[in-house]
């Protein structure tokens, strides 16, 4: 027998036992892993300031409390999104009107929060000359942030049960019925900002709503009713004073102590803060009195900075009523959890247990550096949990890998093929739509620039994690991955010295491409091709 003769596979070949790590490595999601690992190493090293040496990945701006909370908050918008588009591939089909949808809903949901909303029927008046005038059937001005949130759903979860609609009736590819969804969500958010931003001496209006109250920091005032927080900490001391004596004794005994701590933290970093500085300054005056050729001077300075230098320490500031009365309007609870649900922030009694106790969460002037995780890594975390039980234990979950695995085969054993690629379309809306929701709670502002690229981003994300652009193979755990590597790598090449930042996009493209061949052959392995 020829040596060089190609040794086929045989079908039986793929009940033979495996070795424990060939089961492992067979995963999609081992590449991603380790880049994920990688990545993060690197932003957790390059991030440590220049001069200083650490084996603690913690030490640096990358993974501080600051570090974390901001990076965490680009990954999860990624990868809401990425959830969507990640199994509307795992079904065969694109999406890549899901930036635009976006900018669409945040632009729609900012609105209705500030001009209210209206059902108005266009009919054509002569009154005067032709044009058009409007009936309008309904109106509600106040609108909450619930209603504005159904309001805005209805029109985009339409929107996206017409793109799938069209799909799966027409024939037509979903890359070009999408791709036309991109331009014309994109023209109708543009045109509807400028339409309600047109004041009557400009001839086009804003693209961008702003003036929007801070909503998920109004809270109930004793005395004053609802109010922001910020305006309510702005009150008269008499008014403070008078909001403090509503506060029960366990209350402001706990955030004396707090205030307490947090003062002599700040009086301690000023210390240090100051002897650095004079310490820095002694050895400039060295290096000029060295380089002058001064040598009584440069003994003189030596001396004393051998003797080590004395700063009087900062007094730590004094607790005040007002101090504590600001801190317990920081303790009311929001009078708008859906705003807050969406724009405000998570687990702060964690990061409160980080500053007081670990002594972690510190800025460089002693005060807290964050105050939680942005809501949206809580919402992120509950999609993926929903998707992953929809897809791995539910008979949908079926349904959606036999229909972009073998669409014909799963139309002759009587799945809904429609019906599954339909509700996906719909699911991208419904992702876009809560990604949008926690950028305009967040802000309180909407752009109609934002969400740009994000679809193209959020399928770069799915296939990264293991999902393969074919269809019928992928998985949640993968989906999340990616987005992580997505927004890990935009951030570390921006910490690595004399690398422009921007080059995370070529190693990112690399990426891409080597996880796309990767899936492929993974996919045709596991399925007996190879």
């Amino acid at each position: 027998m020829n040596s060089n003769t190609e040794v086929k596979r045989q079908e039986s070949d793929r009940l033979k036992p495996k070795r424990w790590y060939s089961v492992i490595f067979a995963r999609p999601e081992v590449g991603p892993l380790g880049v994920m690992l990688l990545l993060f190493a690197m932003l957790g090293y390059f991030s440590i300031p220049q001069g200083e040496f650490s084996l603690n990945p913690f030490a640096g701006e990358g993974f501080n409390a600051l570090g974390i909370r901001n990076n965490f908050r680009v990954i999860s918008q990624l990868g809401i999104v990425a959830l969507g588009a990640g199994m509307l591939i795992i079904a065969g089909e694109f999406d890549l009107s899901v930036g635009s949808m976006i900018g669409f809903a945040g632009g729609a949901m900012a609105m209705i929060l500030k001009w209210g909303f209206a059902v108005v029927i266009p009919y054509i008046s002569f009154d005067g000359g032709f044009h058009f005038e409007g009936l309008k059937i309904f109106e509600i001005k106040d609108v909450t942030p619930l209603t504005a949130l159904l309001i805005t759903l209805v029109m985009t979860l339409s929107f996206g049960w017409f793109q799938g609609y069209v799909i799966v009736k027409s024939g037509i590819a979903s890359f070009i019925v999408t791709l036309g969804g991109l331009f014309f969500l994109r023209g109708l958010t543009e045109v509807c900002y400028r339409a309600f931003n047109k004041a009557p001496d400009q001839t086009a209006g804003s693209t961008t709503v702003t003036d929007l109250p801070d909503i998920k920091n109004i809270i109930n005032v004793p005395g004053h009713g609802e109010m922001e927080r910020d305006a309510a900490k702005a009150l008269s001391n008499e008014e403070l004073i008078e909001i403090l004596k509503t506060a029960p004794q366990s209350t402001v005994e706990k955030l004396t102590e707090q205030l307490t701590y947090i003062n002599e933290k700040v009086a301690i970093t000023k210390t240090l803060l100051a002897k650095q500085k004079m310490v820095d300054t002694m050895q400039k005056t060295l290096e000029n009195a060295q380089k002058s050729g001064n040598e009584s001077m440069v003994e003189a300075i030596q001396k004393k900075i051998d003797a080590g230098i004395q700063v009087p320490d900062v007094a730590a500031k004094s607790v005040t009523e007002l101090d504590l009365a600001r801190a317990y309007i920081d303790t009311f609870i929001t009078a708008r959890p859906v705003a807050n649900f969406f724009g405000g922030d998570i687990l702060e009694p964690v990061f409160d247990w980080l500053y007081f106790t670990a002594d972690w969460n510190v800025n460089m002037f002693g005060n807290k550096f964050a105050p939680g995780f942005y809501s949206c890594v809580m919402i992120w975390v509950l999609l993926a949990i929903i998707c992953y039980f929809v897809l791995s234990k539910t008979q949908v979950g079926n349904w959606i890998y036999s229909t972009g695995g073998n669409l014909s085969a799963a139309q002759a054993n009587g799945v809904p093929t429609n019906k599954v690629k339909i509700g996906l379309f719909m699911f991208t809306a419904f992702c876009a739509t809560m990604f949008a929701a926690c950028q305009v709670f967040e802000v309180n502002t909407a752009d109609t620039a934002k969400g740009n690229l994000k679809e193209l981003e959020a399928i770069a994300a799915a296939v990264i994690g293991g999902v393969v652009l074919t269809g019928g193979f992928g998985s949640i755990l993968g989906i999340m991955l990616g987005a992580v590597i997505f927004g890990i790598a935009k951030e570390a090449f921006f910490y690595i010295p004399g690398v422009d930042g921007s080059f995370y996009r070529v190693f990112l493209g690399a990426v891409l491409v080597t996880a796309a061949l990767t899936n492929e052959n993974i996919r045709r392995r596991i399925m007996g091709s190879i």
